[in-house]
């Protein structure tokens, strides 16, 4: 009776099996629909919607740019900006030549004892409309103050790159909340 049964096991996984192969199925993004449809969007964007992959030297000169201002050279940080360059911050605007913002980056870097950045990832964008391209960086930076105090926060750079230089850095950051005591 065991042999029956292993037999017509045996046969039946044999027959089941085909040679046959299944047609892939065909995996859309729902994006790609979308992008046929006409669109009313509520608002106008300042850049426009059609940008492209953009040359990911650029993404290697703003990592670049903040790995030496994170290792506390702020000089060799500024040799990826362009003579005249422009920072935004929360509550800071800048557009100063290079030296002048070089001035200005030594200083806030002198108020810590160390610095580290983590990227989570980054993109490069490229407009051709505008012919600019934009590097954005999202990150998690550590720092030490001079007192030994610790923090940290999350940042999201957009750091516009032109001709091989920084032209533009536009920072937003979001601080962690409180460790539970």
């Amino acid at each position: 009776m065991k042999q029956a049964m292993l037999l017509l096991f045996c046969s039946l996984a044999l027959f089941s099996c085909t040679n046959e192969s299944k047609p892939a199925e065909s995996k859309t993004d729902s994006t790609a629909t979308a992008a046929k449809e006409t669109l009313s969007y509520p608002y106008s964007a300042k850049y426009t919607l059609n940008w492209q992959p953009g040359d990911e030297k650029n993404a290697v000169i703003v990592l670049n740019c903040l790995k030496k201002y994170c290792d506390g050279d702020v000089k060799g940080s500024m040799a990826y900006m362009a003579d005249t360059a422009e920072f935004i911050a929360d509550r800071i605007h800048l557009k100063l030549t290079r030296d002048s913002l070089g001035a200005v980056f030594t200083k806030m870097r002198a108020t810590f004892g160390s610095i580290t950045a983590e990227p989570d990832t980054w993109i490069t964008t490229y407009y051709p409309e505008k012919k600019d391209t934009w590097v954005t960086v999202w990150y998690t930076q550590k720092w030490t103050d001079l007192k030994g105090k610790t923090d940290s926060a999350y940042y999201t750079d957009d750091v516009l790159v032109k001709e091989g230089k920084i032209l533009q850095i536009d920072e937003k950051q979001r601080f962690f909340p409180e460790a539970k005591k």
